[in-house]
């Protein structure tokens, strides 16, 4: 965790050298005449501060859409971030949480449009001051814009303190940057010694097996053990090496019928992934959006609905211990709150937790949600749910991010993202990618760009896409093969290129002393020595950190 913190802060600095564009940002001025505005609300200055001695304080708001706000001057195209620090002063009778959101007001030739840019659903008065932010791409011919705040009713006071407005700036060079911190980050020295070579004619081939970067796909449960689909399976099996299964481990597919959970299709596909060598991933526990969980769950009241998640944790471990690496716990929980709802635990994010690591200890647990890297309106919310659940001790073991997206996402803004989240100083996996586009060039282009941003990242520790087969998978346009053989198409073979060779060590070099060195991109390896082209010796090793020193040593 340090190292992951002291990387990010190396390289990713909190400030990219752009003007605040807000006055009175800090509210340390006792005065808002030309700053900050407090329509339909009263807005005084207070001594309970986050940062200085002054803060603004917002009561009597006449209804709920209305806020502190303040109008910004901005330039068209150009895409801006901002920041602050909000503390509620009381809860609303009747809410477990209180939604505190950012809004835009663009006006066009009189008339306003109102856009929401940030969402912060699971607020409360106990978490005292939490940070919100968004990024926003100015539309064109707009060169004013008032943000202000939102809270999801009128009764809830609060105060606001280090805020800011800076333009995000466009990094020209950024690929040359992140190829050069892939080469840093994911790469590391090989020392190979050799004792006893006798003449000469000697070769080393060093061969990477494995990356420990991990790379892999969502599969099909059924269509990865039948038969019928050999070219699906042997495009996986070919060109990942993390498997995670689309819908077959979801609680309403083990178990839709209460008390008799059906998780053979499930484990079927888990052991086959298993015996060809791929890990995978637990998806998910549970998940609390819409029809996501079991329909039996509404005729139970909440210590009965308590009971069956416990007894749905047991069924399903008891069937997958040992075999599964991660477990995304309560899946989008930033939108949706069935369990908290249902149950009236406000902390039931926590529980799940240490329920799970309590009945399975060696698996890694992780929040995953969506519109956090594209679109990235809860990105703010879901860096600060992650940083308070590690704060408190939570066995939380990463942050997982849904990137569904297009080829047409700022690279800039998506790097600004990722950076925001990893301030948690937990690992990030991109758990569930997809470019959608038709156009396959340019579909390749942005796969290699946000493929190389992702493995670039000190955070970053894998990338999953979600589906690569036309014929199955979630979003049609993002797919990287078609057709009956499962054929690459330009996506495709653009991902296969950086995959088995771009970011994969495999070479030969002659051998005219007692070292040879080298270096690769850290995973496993298998070491040949040859000569005259006759294999003498095979050894096996893993390339981590610190760098590898392999003896080879002749009878």
């Amino acid at each position: 965790m340090i190292f992951i913190l002291l990387a990010i802060c190396a390289l990713f600095p909190l400030s990219n050298g752009a003007a605040e564009l807000l006055k009175n940002p800090d509210f340390e001025s006792t005065s808002f005449s030309g700053n900050w505005v407090c329509n339909g609300c009263t807005l005084s200055s207070s001594t309970d501060s986050f940062h200085g001695n002054r803060s603004g304080k917002v009561t009597n708001r006449a209804n709920a859409g209305i806020g502190l706000g303040q109008t910004v001057t901005v330039s068209p195209g150009h895409t801006y971030v901002f920041s602050a620090r909000v503390k509620l002063l009381n809860m609303a009778p009747g809410y477990m949480f209180h939604n505190v959101q950012l809004r835009i007001k663009e006006t066009v030739n009189g008339h306003n449009k109102h856009v929401n840019v940030s969402s912060n659903p699971k607020t409360r008065r106990e978490n005292g001051w939490v940070e919100v932010g968004f990024d926003f791409t100015v539309p064109p011919s707009l060169h004013q814009i008032s943000v202000y705040f939102v809270i999801d009713d009128m009764r809830v006071n609060y105060v606001v303190d280090d805020a800011s407005f800076e333009e995000l700036l466009y990094d020209a060079n950024w690929k040359s940057e992140a190829n050069a911190r892939i080469a840093s980050l994911r790469k590391a020295p090989i020392t190979v010694n050799f004792q006893n070579l006798h003449g000469s004619g000697y070769t080393v081939q060093i061969e990477q097996t494995g990356s420990k970067f991990a790379f892999g796909s969502v599969v099909d449960a059924a269509m990865i053990v039948d038969s019928i689909h050999h070219p699906y399976q042997q495009f996986f099996y070919d060109n990942f090496e993390w498997g995670v299964l689309g819908n077959a481990l979801k609680w309403p597919q083990t178990e839709p019928v209460q008390g008799h959970p059906t998780l053979d299709k499930a484990v079927t596909a888990v052991n086959a992934l298993r015996a060809k060598g791929k890990k995978v991933r637990g998806h998910n526990m549970f998940w609390g959006t819409g029809h996501t969980h079991p329909r039996w769950l509404k005729s139970l009241n909440s210590s009965e609905i308590l009971q069956a998640m416990h007894t749905h944790i047991n069924d399903v471990i008891s069937r997958t211990r040992g075999t599964l690496e991660h477990w995304d716990v309560y899946n989008e929980n930033l939108h949706g709150m069935y369990f908290e709802e249902h149950t009236g635990h406000v902390n039931i994010t926590k529980e799940m937790f240490y329920w799970i690591h309590q009945a399975e200890r060696g698996v890694k647990l992780f929040l995953n949600d969506y519109a956090v890297a594209s679109p990235g309106s809860v990105t703010t919310a879901y860096k600060k749910q992650a940083l308070m659940m590690k704060n408190a001790g939570v066995p939380i073991y990463g942050i997982g991010i849904q990137c569904h997206t297009n080829a047409h996402l700022n690279i800039s803004v998506l790097k600004y993202r990722l950076d925001k989240v990893a301030e948690a100083g937990l690992p990030i996996w991109i758990t569930e990618f997809t470019v959608n586009e038709p156009n396959e060039v340019l579909k390749a282009n942005a796969l290699e760009d946000m493929l190389t941003l992702f493995m670039s990242h000190p955070a970053v520790e894998g990338v999953l896409l979600w589906g690569y087969w036309d014929t199955r998978i979630w979003i049609h346009d993002s797919a990287l093969a078609s057709g009956h053989d499962v054929t690459p198409n330009e996506a495709g073979r653009r991902y296969l290129q950086l995959y088995h060779d771009t970011w994969r060590t495999n070479e030969t070099i002659h051998v005219t002393g007692n070292y040879v060195y080298t270096s690769g991109f850290k995973g496993d390896y298998t070491l040949r020595l040859k000569r005259n082209g006759h294999s003498v010796r095979t050894q096996h090793f893993t390339l981590n950190d610190g760098g590898k020193h392999v003896n080879v040593v002749l009878p």
